[in-house]
């Protein structure tokens, strides 16, 4: 039993001095980067980005920028550190990071990138059944101005099909708000959301319904000649959607 009790009282022991000998060294590592350059501070986060050890990298960026504001390796270390923040999620961070970039170096080799990032912050941070959809609009607005800025950039391809989703997505939130009118009865408010989306995001995948749903709240408000008209623009300009038919009966109806 003694020889039990002296054996654990040693594994303590050993597992104290282990632990103290771990902080040791992570407190003289600590310090050691207290006082680093600027060219080891930014080396050591590229290398805590590329473990994807974002919290790290972001603490080192942040004492680059902080303790070496006119260094040379701020430029790289500001837009790293935006990138890192957009990594880790912190989409708000990183938005405004890159906005501190763009302005900071607006002809710098690497400004496109900084703009198709702070779109993707917002667009990230898109929630579509929100009725907010101000991040949407944020990310729309800066998709057309990197399209604008850069007509034949590397991420113009696809900074064109993020702002077909935007458009796509502020079109649905729409509909979904139009669709809860019309079952709740409320025809008036939504023919304004149907309409909406026709003069401001035509050719959507689902314009056939929203000009069957507008041609419905027509014909439930009894206002029959632009039910009527609603219906035939839907029959003309789709005449094998699944809507068409239902419209076709609608017509007949009205007759």
């Amino acid at each position: 039993m003694p020889l039990t009790r002296a054996c654990g009282s040693l594994f303590k022991l050993f597992l104290a001095c282990f632990f103290l000998s771990c902080l040791m060294a992570c407190a003289s590592s600590s310090n050691k980067l207290k006082n680093a350059s600027p060219e080891v501070l930014l080396k050591k986060a590229k290398q805590e980005f590329k473990k994807k050890d974002f919290d790290d990298a972001a603490d080192l960026l942040k004492q680059l920028l902080e303790d070496f504001p006119d260094s040379p390796q701020r430029t790289v270390g500001q837009l790293l550190l935006a990138d890192v923040l957009y990594r880790n999620g912190q989409y708000e961070e990183a938005k405004f990071n890159y906005q501190k970039f763009i302005e900071l170096y607006p002809a710098h080799s690497r400004v496109e990138h900084a703009h198709y990032y702070k779109g993707m912050s917002d667009f990230k941070l898109i929630d579509i059944a929100s009725r907010d959809q101000t991040p949407t609009f944020n990310a729309l607005d800066q998709f057309e101005k990197l399209l604008e800025d850069f007509p034949k950039g590397k991420y113009r391809k696809r900074a064109e099909e993020k702002k077909d989703e935007c458009l796509t997505m502020l079109a649905t939130n729409i509909l979904e708000i139009g669709k809860f009118y019309f079952r709740s009865g409320n025809y008036q408010s939504a023919i304004k959301r149907m309409n909406l989306i026709l003069e401001l995001y035509p050719n959507q995948k689902f314009s056939d319904e929203v000009m069957f749903l507008l041609a419905e709240s027509y014909f439930f408000e009894q206002n029959y000649d632009e039910a009527q008209r609603s219906y035939k623009k839907l029959i003309n300009k789709y005449p094998r959607s699944e809507f068409s038919k239902e419209a076709r009966d609608r017509v007949r109806e009205i007759r």
